[in-house]
């Protein structure tokens, strides 16, 4: 029997004209790097392929909704093309391709007689880069823009297998589990409201015609608009530094501690569950009690050797073992619902990406048992990253323990233990793709690929035909991002790129400081560090025990997943401070006013963060700063957590 829903569907995908809106997305894809190149690439002046949905695509977003009836753009395929451009968006953001090419030159430009990064240079396979000594110096130092393409294209035709393989591992993951979260679960995947709202309307009037989405843009736009005003006769920094009041024992221990005003967090953290922006803090909170109680009265340090350089009590370790635990769980739950019978291709694609990455390591000399278990962190930290954009919907990128893929292997297997595994090759192959732990591109993937599957839900778009349209997004933006970045490279150098004095940008510093760390790690080899896998697996049980407390107490105020956010970001947790503020305002809220009140002023809050992404990143970020740059006594430049 057919129902009315069936009609539906088939009626959606009728009307979806598939080549008309990828070509606006082509389009879309290549404005963008352009854009970038010059605003971003060339001066450093902006962060515009940035922020949590992405500032560009929420951009275009706005400005086709007033064109739609003359495009004759109906809401699935606006949705089809927002899912385009994220996915298009993600290797021109500085944690794709920006954060790949500097790990395989950095090892060349960077040799020195005090580093071993010359030996390293060796035992990178020929076949992932061009090495002639020009062609890395002019990647460094410019060529007028002559780009060596003869030497670059097979190298990068090879390497898109690998991107393609990440693509399928973050996608597949998401949507393997999304489905059941979204059906059995009922999560809200709060960061695909925004452009939901935005195409669908609110209460049948269009987002733009409601009063409190203008009140809220108003709002948002206010505290970058204040900033750069003030910037024309002041410094202005964007958050307040807590340590000069700090400096006496035991309160020098509560150091790294600031406040971020992030607006963003405001907006989108209304939709957040109460019970996570309440454990975020609480357990930042902890941590710093800890740190007073061990660092500052007893004097408990132990020595910083890894490259996440955090210290007791640790919060990087505690945040990996509740990253691997939760997506233990989130796992052990989709096998007991047999997700892989109701999800076939989602199952292929992980399991063919996670085929291919694994090959590519062994392949390019990595000892196979170090392949597979770097495989399986990454795996492991993009399972749980797509669940906090499901359930939570943190606004920001860097809502993981970066690096803590890779690293965790170093401090539990230690220095020692890896060189007997694979030698040293294996490690300067880890160190080569260790861009992919350090940088958020294949976590963004898993949670661009959460939010899709939500979005084709509410606008009956076949998830199959969104995971083609996702392959060709990253497809297109893969290979604009190649040409816009090497262009930049070569016509500028990476030592000048985003208006660098000489020094590099940071992807570059990260890269060369990675492979200096292995240097001296292989110079004086480590054992495992007792301190880290014992703080690894008290975080472990902590979120295993919040887990089940959840369960078995459903009125239980803590949340697991608040315990490996609160710690993701080290000592300098940026978002601690906006969790606790949208608490205590959305407390206030549902206490006087309800439910009712709450989902009333749901546009008012999308619209603060809509209007800040929009100052921020278009017209401060992307139009006024980079032409008055040069001419701000005081320059501020923003760029999104």
């Amino acid at each position: 029997m057919t129902t009315a829903r069936d009609l539906a569907t088939v009626t959606a995908r009728q009307q979806i004209r598939w080549g008309y809106v990828v070509a606006l997305g082509l389009a879309f894809t290549v404005g963008l790097n352009v854009w970038v190149l010059h605003a971003e690439l060339y001066t450093g002046a902006a962060n515009i392929a940035g922020g949590n949905p992405p500032v560009p695509v929420l951009l275009a977003l706005t400005l086709l909704l007033p064109a739609r009836r003359w495009l004759k753009l109906t809401d699935a395929e606006l949705v089809v093309f927002y899912l385009f451009a994220c996915f298009a968006l993600l290797p021109t953001t500085y944690g794709g391709v920006r954060a790949f090419f500097p790990t395989l030159t950095a090892p060349f430009y960077y040799t020195a007689p005090d580093n071993r990064l010359k030996e390293f240079g060796a035992l990178l396979p020929d076949w992932w880069l061009p090495k002639d000594t020009a062609i890395v110096r002019g990647f460094f130092e410019g060529m007028d823009g002559r780009v060596p393409w003869g030497e670059w294209l097979p190298a990068l035709v090879r390497w898109t297998f690998f991107f393609v393989a990440l693509w399928a591992i973050g996608f597949g993951a998401a949507t393997l589990l999304a489905p059941l979260w979204l059906v059995h679960e009922r999560l809200n995947f709060p960061l695909a409201q925004l452009p939901l709202q935005m195409v669908q309307g609110v209460e049948g009037r269009s987002f733009f015609a409601v009063r409190l989405v203008w009140c809220g843009i108003v709002v948002g736009m206010l505290p970058t608009t204040l900033m750069g005003l003030c910037s024309f006769f002041r410094e202005v920094r964007r958050f307040w530094n807590l340590a000069p009041y700090l400096t006496d024992r035991p309160f020098h221990a509560l150091q790294p501690l600031m406040i971020f005003p992030l607006v963003e967090g405001i907006g989108f953290g209304y939709l957040v569950p109460q019970e996570v922006l309440l454990s975020v803090w609480v357990f930042y909170c902890v941590l710093k009690l800890l740190a007073l109680v061990g660092v500052g009265i007893f004097g408990w340090e132990a020595p910083t050797v890894m490259s996440i350089g955090d210290s007791f009590p640790f919060p990087h370790a505690q945040s990996v073992g509740g990253y691997l635990t939760m997506a233990v769980l989130l796992l052990w739950r989709g096998i007991r619902q047999r997700a892989w019978h109701a999800q076939p291709l989602p199952t292929a694609l992980l399991l063919a990406g996670s085929l291919i990455a694994t090959v590519w390591m062994v392949v390019s000399g990595m000892a196979a048992p170090m392949a597979v278990a770097y495989w399986l962190m990454l795996t492991l930290f993009v399972v749980t990253y797509a669940r906090i954009r499901a359930e939570v919907g943190m606004p920001y990128s860097w809502v993981y323990p970066y690096g803590a893929p890779r690293d965790v292997l170093h401090y539990t297997f230690g220095i020692t233990g890896l060189l007997q595994m694979g030698g040293v090759r294996s490690l300067v192959l880890l160190s080569g793709l260790f861009w992919v732990a350090r940088h958020f591109y294949l976590n963004l993937n898993g949670a661009y690929a959460a939010d899709a599957v939500k979005l084709a839900a509410e606008t009956l778009l076949p998830l199959n035909a969104v995971t083609l349209l996702s392959f060709a997004g990253m497809m297109a933006g893969l290979w604009a991002a190649f040409v816009s970045h090497l262009t930049a490279y070569y016509r500028r150098g990476a030592n000048f790129l985003e208006g660098a004095p000489g020094t590099a940008d940071y992807r570059t510093y990260v890269a060369a400081q990675d492979y200096r760390l292995l240097s001296n790690l292989l110079n004086k080899p480590t054992p495992p560090d007792k301190w880290r896998i014992g703080f690894t697996v008290y975080g472990a049980l902590a979120t295993f025990a919040l887990a089940h407390l959840r369960r078995w107490v459903p009125t239980f105020p803590l949340h697991p997943l608040g315990f490996p956010l609160a710690y993701a970001y080290s000592h300098h947790c940026p978002y601690w401070f906006p969790t606790l503020l949208v608490w205590a305002i959305k407390g206030l809220i549902l206490r006087y006013g309800g439910m009712r009140l709450h989902r009333r002023l749901v546009p008012l809050f999308l619209g603060i963060a809509l209007g800040h992404f929009l100052m921020t990143g278009v017209i401060w970020g992307g139009i006024m700063y980079p032409a008055l740059r040069h001419k701000l006594p005081f320059p501020l430049r923003i760029v999104f957590e």
